[in-house]
């Protein structure tokens, strides 16, 4: 299974739970990744993103409720997964599965009832809790970092066609094509979880599509400043092991906010500007007010240059170009050198 797991128990005796009051599992039997449990509050959080399978359990020895026993996991994205009896005294389970979309995530297991519960005095174990993250099998490619990335551009375009709607973007490739034009939408296969291709209609009413494999830059146009609604996917955590991993991580980890660069992307692109955004997958160049952004698939970036900063030393212009004879200067503080 996962690589994500809690086990928790209540093994505190001679206790009740009111009605909405949470069971408070005192006892933690086994943890590990991404995950954390509060014993004060009986608060489980869920840290990263994905598909989590939860069971648990209650036995109860009274109730003064007139519904029965009742409890209901509950979350911070509003799932439930409730369990119930009619009887006044027994044991009452109830097992789900969770989507996390956006971490983090709370979940506790909230007594439903219209009345206090008492937990059985008999057993030594009044009521128990198991999570674990349900990871794909084998070598699944929605398991590396290299699709992850592919998810995050498409994630990020998504909301580019949204939020600059009427602007004339240029879409910069592996090639030496430039695709001008405003952005359509980005198709997805019915059979595919992400959209890949990236649809937009040029000055001729043409429709270009750019495979988003194949992008190495996108300018979303003159005279636009930074959206800071834009939001970026959670990674997987930990990082699936691998070449590709090593490869993004350590451009994130390279590259802090507000370092002047000059990049070349593929073999005809380069971009220039300072650090703006550093998301895994996904950089953005602008000046420090967020002017003129250019988005940067990392996987597709050949050569970075940068220098140590001076009191003297005047921005980094934003800028992307495309030239078929590129030849990136080695000095950053001086373009033509």
């Amino acid at each position: 299974m996962g690589n994500i797991a809690l086990q928790i128990e209540r093994t505190a005796s001679g206790a009740t739970v009111a009605s909405t009051a949470r069971v408070v599992f005192n006892s933690l039997v086994y943890s590990t990744g991404d995950i954390d449990y509060n014993p004060s509050t009986g608060i489980i959080t869920l840290n990263s993103t994905g598909r989590y399978i939860i069971n648990w359990w209650v036995a109860i020895q009274s109730t003064g409720s007139a519904n029965g026993m009742i409890f209901s996991l509950l979350s911070s994205q509003s799932d439930s997964i409730t369990g119930s009896s009619p009887q006044i005294a027994g044991q009452v389970s109830g097992i789900g599965i969770i989507d996390v979309v956006s971490a983090p995530v709370t979940l506790s297991l909230i007594n439903s009832s219209t009345g206090t519960l008492t937990y059985s005095v008999a057993m030594p174990v009044k009521a128990g809790l198991m999570v674990f993250k349900d990871e794909p099998s084998g070598n699944s490619n929605d398991t590396t970092s290299l699709c992850f990335s592919y998810a995050q551009l498409a994630h990020i375009i998504e909301q580019l066609i949204t939020l600059y709607s009427g602007n004339t973007m240029s879409v910069f490739t592996t090639n030496v094509n430039v695709i001008t034009g405003i952005p359509s939408q980005l198709y997805a296969s019915p059979d595919g979880d992400n959209g890949a291709i990236f649809i937009l209609i040029d000055d001729l009413g043409q429709f270009q599509a750019v495979p988003i494999t194949l992008i190495t830059a996108i300018y979303v146009g003159d005279g636009t400043v930074y959206d800071d609604s834009i939001t970026y996917l959670t990674p997987p955590s930990p990082l699936p092991k691998g070449c590709d991993t090593d490869l993004i991580a350590a451009i994130r980890d390279y590259l802090p906010l507000s370092t002047e660069v000059i990049m070349q992307m593929g073999a005809t692109t380069q971009a220039s500007g300072a650090i703006y955004k550093n998301e895994y997958g996904i950089l953005v160049l602008s000046d420090e007010n967020g002017n003129t952004p250019i988005f940067i698939p990392v996987t597709k970036i050949a050569r970075i240059v940068t220098a140590p900063p001076t009191p003297s030393k005047k921005p980094t212009p934003v800028s992307v170009i495309n030239n078929p004879e590129l030849n990136v200067p080695s000095n950053p503080d001086n373009p033509n050198d």
